[in-house]
């Protein structure tokens, strides 16, 4: 799994989103969310621009929004059986990092 990369401000971000396209770390591919490995729920930041009509659209299960989450979800499963130790630590650091509200809804 690549490291976590945002310290500070992430060099690859540009005004019109991620420069690095599919090649970027999973951390950032989850985020706006957020995953607790101990509680098994998902989180969302709420100062993410994007929040607001993130949380909006879960509420349809074929928008942007709930694709990503069950995209994410399926990921996880998999980084739970091979580097929870990986899920520990990025949730560390966005716990730290975000403000995290929980997401009301499961993945399919």
């Amino acid at each position: 799994m690549q490291p976590i990369c945002i310290k500070r401000r992430c060099k690859h971000l540009s005004s019109s989103g991620c420069t690095l396209g599919n090649s970027k770390p999973f951390g950032c591919d989850l985020y706006p969310l957020a995953y607790d490995p101990a509680s098994r729920e998902f989180y969302l930041d709420s100062e993410c621009p994007l929040s607001g009509r993130y949380a909006d659209q879960l509420s349809s299960p074929d928008s942007d929004a709930s694709r990503h989450l069950n995209r994410m979800a399926m990921t996880i499963r998999g980084l739970e059986r091979t580097d929870l130790d990986y899920l520990e630590a990025n949730f560390a650091f966005d716990r730290e990092y975000f403000s995290l509200t929980p997401v009301n809804r499961t993945p399919d």
